[in-house]
């Protein structure tokens, strides 16, 4: 039997709600204004609903600081068409979203599991916004400048730099080489038994309190950004899901991918060249270090079951086989029960423009894209290779429904 969701109440994400409590702010609006002077001479000026993500979702946005409320450019957000209006006020908030939790949807895992395909999919769905394997962006991102799942460098992408003025008034206000070695500190692996305790001290302590509160700033400029109450970060390492506990003002879900482990080792054991690094190869792993992480990936990441935090679980297998059903499981999971995927065709995902900013190659392609399961290594891998990977991860293999012959 699989393992069964650990899953939180029904939330949906609908500001507009006229049943929500009474005089409660709506989930990433701000609190209603006082009314001020206007600075031209007119009446006073009020909060008023300037948005609308054509799905019911609206908010309240509150007036630039002199009350005048002249809004003058479109906003297009996340490629999603006009959501609002720039006010002649630079120092105006397009929408606070200082007083929710960020839902996070993390999706965890061993890599080569599909998890680049999987999170797009989940970010293409309306509230919803995929950032890709936001653990490298300090390095990958800030520091390397390498590209954006848009095709565009980091520091040129219009996303990124708005989620940099929103998170620390812009990128060079943050040491990322700094952040880039707290990073390396707090991510290994071998610190995962100490990312469960719930205090750590010294040095490391340190590290893990500075990585916490600025990646705090980072989905929260995310999220004024994209104006998605869904954040899909596909990171999968482990330590990367065990310090997001630690993250405040994050609402924190997870998404186990699993997929079978003969195509994983097939996976990593392949050479395959990066279009998004200029055609560098990918890395590869040894047939008995990846099937070694498999099993200890999976387990650290489904021991958030017995946690408070949500978890379901998602075989890349079914993902291919039912996307419709798999995605509307999970998004229902996510809060965005009611969320329309119009990007599904038979058998094909039509992927938009996202901007990721780290993950496998084709994080960049767009467009239609078949749903097929990679089972070139039942043609490839010869049967001695096999029995080896079947004995060293069969615990799991039953664990998550797959044969063992």
């Amino acid at each position: 039997m699989l393992p069964q969701d650990v899953s939180p109440e029904p939330t949906i994400f609908r500001p507009s709600d006229p049943a929500r409590r009474p005089g409660a702010a709506a989930p990433g609006a701000v609190s209603a204004a006082p009314s001020r002077p206007c600075c031209r001479g007119g009446p006073p000026a009020r909060p008023s609903p300037c948005w609308s993500n054509g799905a019911g979702r609206t908010g309240l946005v509150e007036r630039d600081t002199d009350g005048c409320g002249v809004f003058r450019e479109p906003v297009s957000i996340m490629g999603r068409g006009t959501v609002g209006w720039r006010p002649h006020d630079p120092t105006y908030l397009f929408i606070s979203m200082s007083q929710q939790p960020i839902r996070i949807l993390f999706v965890g895992g061993h890599g080569r599991s599909g998890s680049t395909l999987v999170s797009r999919a989940l970010g293409a769905a309306e509230g919803a916004a995929c950032v890709g394997e936001l653990r490298y962006l300090w390095t990958q991102g800030v520091t390397k400048n390498q590209l954006c799942g848009c095709s565009t460098r980091f520091r040129r992408c219009p996303f990124w730099k708005a989620v940099g003025r929103a998170a620390f008034g812009g990128w060079r206000n943050v040491d990322a080489r700094e952040m880039a070695r707290v990073h390396r500190s707090v991510m290994r692996i071998r610190h995962a038994p100490r990312h469960v305790l719930p205090g750590v001290s010294g040095g490391f302590g340190r590290d893990v309190q500075t990585y916490a509160e600025t990646m705090a700033k980072v989905y929260r400029g995310i999220a004024e950004v994209s104006q998605s109450p869904v954040i899909v970060d596909s990171s999968k390492f482990p330590t990367s899901a065990l310090l997001l506990r630690r993250v405040p003002g994050i609402e924190l879900r997870i998404v186990q991918l699993v997929r079978g482990p003969h195509g994983v080792v097939h996976s990593w054991s392949r050479q395959v060249h990066r279009a998004d690094k200029g055609g560098r190869l990918m890395a590869t792993h040894s047939p008995a270090q990846t099937a070694a992480e498999w099993l200890a990936f999976n387990a650290v990441i489904e021991s958030f079951r017995l946690t408070r935090t949500p978890w379901t679980l998602m075989r890349y297998e079914d993902f291919v086989d039912q996307p419709r059903e798999e995605l509307s499981r999970v998004l229902e999971f996510a809060g965005l029960p009611s969320a329309d995927l119009p990007f599904l065709g038979d058998g094909t995902i039509d992927l938009p423009v996202d901007h990721s900013v780290a993950g496998n190659p084709m994080r960049i392609r767009t467009g239609e894209v078949p749903l097929r399961a990679d089972e070139e290594w039942r043609t490839v891998m010869g049967p001695g290779r096999r029995r080896m990977i079947t004995a060293f991860t069969a615990p799991g293999m039953l664990r998550y429904g797959y044969p063992l012959r």
